[in-house]
């Protein structure tokens, strides 16, 4: 046989023999099977159907607490709901409580002030009286330095002020009298106007704040009382008490029969005060609106500094000053007591001189070798007044303080110092009284 037959024979027995393979390989899968088959024992399929119960009931309890939990967060939701009007409720009580906690404050501090000011008051010293002057006077005149410089005249503005606030003034109007014009002296100038309006309704009346009806009235009951006291004490108490519920004034402790301290001890002058330092606020503070200064100033500040450390001291000086058995005099002398304005050397003995150019006080040790009569300079401005205590029983009045007054010194002064500095307007001034 050549090679192509022996290569057909063996072809044909490949395939004679491929059905036996698959056969074989069918046995064996079925062989596999029934192994498999065999192995699967009772327990396992027992283990499995276990398996699905637990499952079921495992679905079964997520369920449940799912359900446990909608229902816990419904109800916190209502308790929480229910505590929230709680706690508004509780809220609007305590605000409540707190106003009426403020109210009982506002009262007790009222209560408070009333007993002091319806208490005794000890008999003030000329130098308690000087001490808390020159104070509030100095604060005053560092008020009115620390403003910014004026940009242009304002002395038509200044005048004007002096007649819109029914003020007397104590100011030269020629422009032409201020060796530097009246810019150079604003402090000064300034200074004066405050005072002025500061004083008309502070010092300047019986009580501090009182209407002028009220003063006229009191005014007369004071100077009635103390007549008839004088004569007979009974009577006059009687009287005192009378008028008390009549003007419906509160008592005042320790038995007094002093009709201004009555005045002072009841809600009429503390209402009274409380207007005029906001008229004296809004007066000032509609005055300084019209003038251009270099710079802005905050005038919010700058008021309430005005009232904190000026006014109040000042309200509660003249209060004490009212309420003292002495009583006071303010003295701005005016023109009168210097003829044509000519300020002349025995002048420093009775007043604070101070020179407009070099804004220092005139000092009388360097005027020794000069007549009395010698003229100084010409009067610009009577800044501050004299303060005095009345004498009694025909004795002299005491002097408590000089006025301060500002005067155009003269040119051929050479013992006049001058100075580029400025110091404050009102040195302290030790004034020996008899």
């Amino acid at each position: 046989m050549d090679e192509k037959e022996i290569f057909s024979v063996k072809e044909e027995e490949k395939s004679l023999l491929r059905p036996c393979n698959f056969a074989q390989e069918n046995g064996n899968r079925i062989a596999r099977d029934r192994l498999a088959d065999a192995a699967r024992t009772p327990d396992n399929r027992i283990t499995e159907s276990e398996n699905e119960v637990h499952l079921e009931q495992s679905y079964s309890h997520v369920v449940k607490l799912s359900k446990l939990l909608h229902h816990e967060i419904s109800k916190l939701g209502r308790i929480s709901g229910e505590n929230q009007h709680v706690i508004r409720s509780m809220q609007e009580k305590i605000a409540q409580l707190k106003k009426h906690n403020q109210i009982l404050e506002e009262q007790l501090q009222d209560c408070q002030a009333r007993i002091l000011r319806s208490s005794p008051v000890p008999v003030l010293s000329d130098a308690t009286v000087l001490a808390d002057f020159s104070r509030i006077r100095e604060t005053l005149s560092n008020w009115v330095e620390e403003l910014p410089e004026i940009c242009e005249d304002f002395a038509d503005h200044l005048f004007a002020a002096f007649s819109e606030l029914s003020l007397d003034s104590h100011v030269s109007k020629d422009t032409n009298s201020y060796p530097q014009g009246p810019l150079a002296v604003q402090s000064e100038l300034l200074m004066h106007l405050v005072f002025c309006r500061l004083s008309k309704g502070l010092f300047e009346v019986l009580v501090p704040g009182i209407s002028p009806s009220d003063n006229d009235l009191l005014d007369g009951l004071r100077e009635g009382l103390l007549s008839l006291q004088s004569k007979n004490s009974r009577l006059a108490s009687d009287l005192f008490s009378h008028l008390l519920t009549l003007l419906d004034f509160e008592n005042v402790s320790g038995g007094s029969s002093n009709i201004i301290e009555a005045y002072v001890a009841s809600q009429k002058y503390q209402k009274g005060v409380d207007n005029e330092c906001f008229e004296i606020i809004a007066d000032l503070d509609d005055f300084f609106w019209w003038i251009d200064f270099e710079c802005d100033v905050n005038w919010d500040s700058k008021m309430a500094t005005l009232s904190t450390n000026i006014l109040e001291p000042a309200v509660s000086l003249a209060t004490k000053m009212s309420c003292s058995p002495a009583q006071y005099m303010w003295n701005w002398y005016g023109e009168a007591y210097f003829p044509q304005r000519v300020v002349r050397k025995y002048h420093l003995k009775h007043f604070t001189v101070q020179d407009a150019r070099t804004h220092n006080r005139v000092s009388l040790a360097n005027l020794a070798l000069l007549d009395d009569e010698t003229p100084l300079g010409e009067l610009l401005v009577i800044i501050s007044p004299a303060l005095f205590r009345r004498g009694t029983h025909g004795s002299r009045d005491v002097q408590i303080e000089k006025a301060v007054v500002l005067i155009r010194a003269r040119d051929d002064l050479p013992i006049l110092k001058r100075s580029e500095d400025r110091p404050s307007m009102h040195p302290h001034v030790v004034v020996q009284v008899p």
